[in-house]
Parts: C-alpha cells; structure tokens; sequence
C-alpha cells in the first residue's frame, strides 16, 4: 500500500460494486479515486473480530484530518477526526454510494465518479493521464499529528457507554480498545508528530494480536461458513 501511494507514477483505484476490507486499503493510498456511483466502500474488519491490517487506519485518519484542515499539534479538529475515524471503522459503517463515500471520508471531495459503469475504466485512465501530463510528483512523507493519551481515553468511553448498554459485546470491546489505541497513535501526548511506519507497526501488532484470539476465529469461521457476522 505504501508502495501506492508513493509510487513514482500516479496510481488511479477505480472501484464499483463491493469495495470492502481489504478493497477499500487498496484504493486509499492511490493518487486519485475514480469510483462508480454505486460503490459500496467500507472498513468492515470488525466484523469478523480485527481492525483493518493494510494501513485503512491511518489513511482514512489522514484524509479527515484533511477534510477538517487539522494539521496543528492539537485542538478540536485533531479529536473530530479520530473520533470521526474511530466511528466509521469500529461501527463498519459502509457508505451505499460513492457520494456517501465522500461524506464518510473514503473518497475526497476531488476524487471523481462515473454514473455509466462503461465508462468507469476510461474515466480512471484519463484521470492517470492528466495527473502525468500535470508533472506528477508523489506525496511528500510527512509527519502525522496524533491525539494520544486523551483521545485514546475518549473513544475508549464512548464504546465503555455501547457495552454498559448491552449493545457490543466483551470481544466488541477488546477490539474497541486495539482500534483505539492505533488511531490515537498509543500512548502519546496530545498532538506528537509520528511518522506512517509507526502507525503502521502498531496496526500489524494490534491485528495480530486479535488474528490469535479464539472468539476472532470463531467469527471468521462463521463468516465463510454462513455469510454473516457472529455476535459472540
């Protein structure tokens, strides 16, 4: 993925239909997204007892901290975004069209969309060549601003109030917590500038961890088994 989004030349994801997991890491990286107006794209990981394990996290955190314009060392913005990023993901929120995709944060609001399917694979590679013609350069690596400590806290009591509630389980929560701790960047203060290779350590840590537990297994069995989610 990372190989994507920094490659050299302009990389165009042009997704339709189920753009889900795994799906949906390979388009965030890309330079541009040309998406079919009926894309369903989300992070569903936490379905079948994980967090998204090919960088889902931190790009989609980036592109809210790029949507509010949070790029200090903290404030409100920095918290709306990981809040915003730990919601969408920990909920498996799928957006049912590519318009919805941008208010979710999957797609920007530059990122194109084709309404005739026939035209989807077109529309990508013109979009390729008119980001070459531009003189392509890939993104510069830079520093990522994280909420730490108090954000971590945060999230972790909005999904404290969910199973108090009875409405996510004890492996719901155990998730909750590895999810959390990604997205605020682990035990931080407030507003540390880390770089991507961290976020991405401490994603393939917490997903390996979860990989292990019993109760993930369980789930994914029941997904290929049966299709659907398991709430155990």
């Amino acid at each position: 993925m990372m190989k994507i989004k920094y490659s050299n030349k302009p990389v165009v994801a042009a997704p339709f239909a189920f753009a889900l997991g795994g799906g949906a890491e390979v388009c965030l990286p890309a330079a541009a997204i040309q998406a079919s107006s009926e894309t369903y794209m989300g992070l569903v990981e936490t379905g079948v007892g994980v967090i998204p394990g090919g960088g889902g996290n931190k790009e989609l955190y980036i592109r809210q901290l790029e949507k509010l314009g949070a790029t200090g060392s903290g404030g409100y913005e920095l918290q709306k975004a990981a809040l915003a990023t730990f919601e969408t993901i920990a909920m498996a929120k799928v957006s049912t069209s590519a318009h919805e995709a941008k208010e979710n944060g999957y797609l920007r609001v530059t990122d194109g969309i084709s309404f005739n399917n026939d035209h989807l694979l077109f529309d990508a590679k013109q979009k390729v060549i008119e980001l070459d013609a531009d003189g392509y350069r890939p993104p510069i690596r830079a520093k990522i601003p994280v909420i730490g400590e108090a954000g971590y806290a945060t999230m972790l009591l909005g999904a404290q109030s969910l199973k108090n509630s009875g409405f996510i389980s004890d492996h719901d929560m155990k998730i909750a917590k590895k999810l959390a701790y990604v997205i605020a960047g682990g035990h931080l203060p407030e507003g540390t500038l880390v770089d991507e290779q961290y976020l991405l350590e401490i994603e393939r840590e917490a997903f390996l961890s979860l990989v292990g537990e019993r109760k993930t297994q369980e789930r994914m069995q029941n997904m290929l088994l049966k299709g659907k989610p398991l709430r155990n």
